[in-house]
């Protein structure tokens, strides 16, 4: 669908997968380096240039969300590279994705002390295109285009110093299978590398797909049309939420159980993968009038605009297993993303359905109290750390499952 200028969702003009990546980048910001990229400037170099999907809308979304604090100190495509110490000229680079054109067009005269731009039209130029992932200095490194396995097992060492230390400390992997397993694993345990891996950073994509299939479920071509830019927007802001939930959980279970965040990526979508399975199986034996109290849950998932046009009609337009599938997935991700993959991994498949059927009246439940004590008289302080309490543990601690 998104090939259909009226019907689907432009991956390239809205740049969704950027936008999902872009939300890990700065989630992993702030938790491996400290800094709040929107207060504190940063330094990042990228692959991909600047007229492509990935990289091109990265960079606008650099320059919207954190303005002169993103530096962007190098970038490489099929052209050459350009490289600049204190950040490359934000308008020069804006022209450049504006007008899609790679980086070898970048003016030189823009550039600052000690920048410079290599075109492969040289030898010289080849090897320092080759080489930019690796050689220059940045708190990140965003692979956004490039060939797979560019970083591998022989040559993981390149992206390190001569003293040990990477040359980024944080990769988030936009391109996929840009560094292979093993170089991922070794960069970790050998150098402290941080690494998003691909299929958590760059999924915002696939997710957009799936809304795309919605639409074409629920809604008429000129139903989707008419409304086109009102649900662009609340799929944007999900796929914001989406990626944020994640991140945020990728971190807090690096942070508390260790291991490379690649494995983690791994474990989060297997608990997901099993508890939706787990829930769709039992979901079976459910009545189709159970299964409707459920839908509230598919609902919450869709675009507020779609579901407010067409979800009086979901039962007539949607296939009734697509339905328990998207009911299962979103109470899976829901128990994952907000208590954890131990959470889930700790439940026998066998009562899961019935302990994610308590979890979401409990959520009921807290949300009633959290109600209640908004017309409470008590400091907004104490108020505030209540309330806390109540959304990070209230539904776990109301069913008794630790």
């Amino acid at each position: 669908m998104s090939s259909k200028p009226r019907a689907g969702i432009n991956h390239k003009e809205y740049g969704v997968t950027s936008e999902g990546i872009n939300v890990y980048l700065d989630v992993a910001l702030r938790h491996v380096l400290k800094k709040n990229p929107k207060e504190e400037s940063f330094t990042i170099k990228m692959t991909g240039g600047p007229d492509g999907d990935v990289a091109g809308n990265e960079l606008k979304i650099l320059h919207r969300e954190y303005g002169e604090n993103a530096k962007v100190v190098g970038i490489a495509d099929g052209t050459g590279c350009a490289e600049d110490p204190n950040g490359l000229n934000w308008a020069e680079l804006l022209r450049l994705v504006l007008n899609n054109l790679p980086i070898d067009h970048f003016d030189p005269l823009k550039l600052g002390d000690g920048g410079v731009v290599h075109k492969v039209d040289t030898e010289s130029g080849v090897k320092a295109r080759n080489n930019m992932h690796n050689r220059v200095q940045a708190d990140a490194f965003l692979p956004a285009g490039g060939r797979p396995n560019t970083i591998n097992v022989q040559n993981y060492k390149q992206f390190l110093n001569l003293d040990g230390t990477p040359s980024a400390p944080l990769i988030v992997e936009g391109a996929n299978l840009f560094v292979t397993d093993e170089a991922r694993q070794l960069l970790f345990e050998e150098a402290g590398v941080i690494i998003v891996k691909d299929s958590s950073a760059n999924k915002a994509g696939v997710i957009t797909s799936s809304y795309e299939i919605c639409a074409a479920m629920l809604l008429s071509e000129d139903e989707f049309f008419e409304n086109k830019s009102q649900i662009v927007n609340e799929v944007l802001e999900k796929l914001h939420q989406y990626a944020r939930l994640e991140a945020e959980l990728l971190f807090r279970e690096f942070e508390n159980y260790g291991g490379s965040l690649p494995q983690l990526s791994k474990v989060v979508s297997d608990a997901v993968n099993s508890a939706t399975d787990a829930l769709a199986s039992a979901l079976e034996s459910f009545s189709e009038n159970d299964k409707d109290k459920l839908l509230p849950l598919f609902r919450a998932h869709l675009p507020k605009t779609m579901s407010d046009l067409a979800f009086d009609h979901v039962r007539e337009r949607v296939p009734s297993q697509y339905i328990t599938n998207a009911i299962s997935s979103c109470l899976a991700s829901k128990l994952v993303y907000k208590e954890g993959t131990k959470f889930v991994e700790t439940l026998p498949k066998e009562k899961l359905a019935t302990v994610a059927l308590r979890y979401l009246e409990a959520e009921h439940k807290v949300a009633l109290l959290m109600k209640a004590l908004e017309g409470t008289d008590m400091p907004a302080q104490e108020k505030e750390a209540i309330a806390k309490l109540l959304d990070s543990g209230g539904a776990r601690t109301a069913i008794g499952v630790f």
